[in-house]
């Protein structure tokens, strides 16, 4: 099944202060991806994310949110959530209402209602907008266009209308079906208990026998416990008819029957949740980042992993089509960042929408994302999946970028054959003109440390540092520094023997 276009940016360029931030952007997303903006500061991802969020708006170029162009669509109208690098927390309300708070500020119903009525125009909308661009349009057919435009916007401000009450009274009798039935049964057994009067007569009489009865047990000296023992099975199915305790328990569940009903009718004439519905919400949505129980705590008295749990909670809890996510594991230390980066790929998972990550940790983005968008200076320079960009980068800022290379000058010789460092090695690559120059990628744990007769490269150990897992090993080999990860330990002057399968070569064109 083909994934479908949930988010286009088409042409994107914005700049700050005469500088270019942004430059002539075209990415498109899917629905229910995982993808990552990944790059080093002021590449532009930032930017990127606020104008999908409607925080920024772009010089020229359009946003496009489901085939329709949403420039001009506050952030608030937007199906659209953020979780900020600082959270946004509100330190007076409690875990409770902060992840509350938008359920109660808006309507998500609202928003789909008027996104899916704008759709049914923006093609229209569009082409119209176009034409009247034409500077050579005439005044007559300009004046016509500008009135369709009007028009168009009454009709969609008409069909908001209508759609909504349709709905509403749709959703006034869900409430009447829900409700009613359950409220006439309830009435109906209320009546067959209301028939039961003479036998709270009967039950009250026999109880009064009783008790008297024990009474003068007692005044014989028996004691209180001992008289009533005999009695105590009936004296409890008697209590139980005397004070008309299931009279007592329909009547306080038709209460609760029709205070419920009263809710969701309010709910369906607002189209807001209710205080039912809100509380249902939140405690999924705490659930989801596993704080259950923490509803009523300061948001003062939690550590920074809680609190960024209880911000993605908040942005979740109103279902968003997309979550944008603004380097929000920044602010905690590592091994927590660690822990966070599995359990946002796994709500994303079980959420079932988009999310949109912003970072400058390369290994965030490699262990998260569907699809990895590496920029720098405003402009993308590769998208793909994380196997893709880690081991086929597109050029030099990529392949250094993204984990650690040996970038070495080589040259295609022909019949997957490339020569670098005065060694032929076989290779993988195809799509180069035999004698065509190009770079040629390795990744240090790709190298095979073999004994120096068996070499193809022979290198001097400069530097040795231990990474915990492996050795990184620094070694010169003919006036050039490579980076090998083994794990064995060398010493430094150590000679070093070094192979490498064709697999792991990777050429790139130079200057692309």
């Amino acid at each position: 099944m083909e994934n479908k276009k949930l988010i286009e940016l088409k042409g994107i360029h914005k700049e700050y202060n005469g500088n270019t931030v942004i430059e002539n952007l075209n990415l498109y997303i899917n629905e229910n991806e995982f993808i990552t903006l990944v790059g080093p500061s002021g590449c532009g991802k930032t930017t990127t994310l606020r104008m999908i969020g409607g925080f920024e708006d772009p010089d020229y170029g359009q946003v496009v949110l489901d085939g329709v162009v949403i420039n001009n669509t506050p952030a608030h109208q937007r199906p659209i959530n953020t979780v900020f690098q600082r959270y946004a927390l509100f330190p007076h309300l409690n875990v409770f209402d902060n992840v509350a708070f938008g359920l109660r500020n808006f309507s998500r119903i609202m928003a789909d209602i008027k996104s899916s009525c704008q759709r049914k125009y923006e093609t229209q909308r569009l082409e119209l907008v176009t034409k009247l661009q034409d500077k050579n349009l005439p005044k007559a057919l300009k004046s016509e266009i500008k009135l369709k435009l009007k028009e168009i916007k009454t009709q969609i401000k008409n069909d908001i209308s209508k759609t909504k009450m349709e709905l509403i009274e749709k959703k006034l009798l869900e409430v009447e079906n829900k409700y009613n039935p359950i409220i006439k049964k309830l009435d109906e057994q209320i009546d067959i208990e209301w028939e039961k009067d003479e036998e709270v007569k009967n039950a009250k009489l026999r109880i009064k026998e009783i008790e008297a009865k024990i009474e003068e047990e007692v005044a014989n000296g028996q004691s209180k416990a001992k008289a009533t023992k005999p009695y105590e099975a009936e004296l409890k199915k008697l209590n139980n008819i005397a004070v008309w305790s299931e009279l007592t328990r329909l009547e306080a569940l038709k209460k609760q029957a029709l205070q419920d009903k009263a809710l969701e009718i309010k709910s369906a004439k607002s189209l807001m949740l209710n205080k039912k519905q809100i509380k249902e919400a939140v405690t999924q949505a705490l659930k989801l980042v596993k704080l259950e129980g923490y509803e009523n705590r300061r948001i003062d008295e939690m550590s920074g992993g809680q609190q960024q749990r209880v911000a993605i909670a908040r942005a979740v809890v109103n279902k968003p089509r997309i979550l944008l996510l603004d380097e929000p594991l920044s602010a905690l230390d590592l091994k927590l960042r660690q822990e966070m980066q599995y359990e946002i790929k796994e709500m994303q998972r079980k959420l079932g929408i988009t999310f949109i990550f912003v970072t400058h940790d390369q290994e965030e983005a490699l262990t998260m994302s569907d699809t990895i968008v590496v920029m720098d200076k405003g402009v993308i320079q590769q998208i793909g999946t994380p196997e893709d960009i880690y081991n086929e980068p597109k050029n030099r800022f990529v392949a250094k970028f993204i984990g650690e290379s040996n970038i070495i000058r080589g040259k295609y010789k022909g019949k997957k054959t490339v020569e670098f460092m005065g060694v032929k090695f076989e290779c993988v690559d195809d799509n180069f003109k035999v004698g065509e120059v190009c770079d040629v990628v390795i990744r240090p744990e790709d190298f095979d440390r073999v004994p120096i007769e068996n070499a193809k490269i022979v290198g001097t150990v400069t530097d040795v540092v231990f990474k915990g897992v492996h050795f990184e090993i620094c070694a010169d080999v003919n006036g050039m520094e490579f980076v090998i990860h083994d794990y064995e330990i060398a010493k430094v002057g150590d000679k070093i023997g070094l192979n490498v399968d064709p697999y792991e070569i990777h050429l790139m064109k130079v200057n692309e």
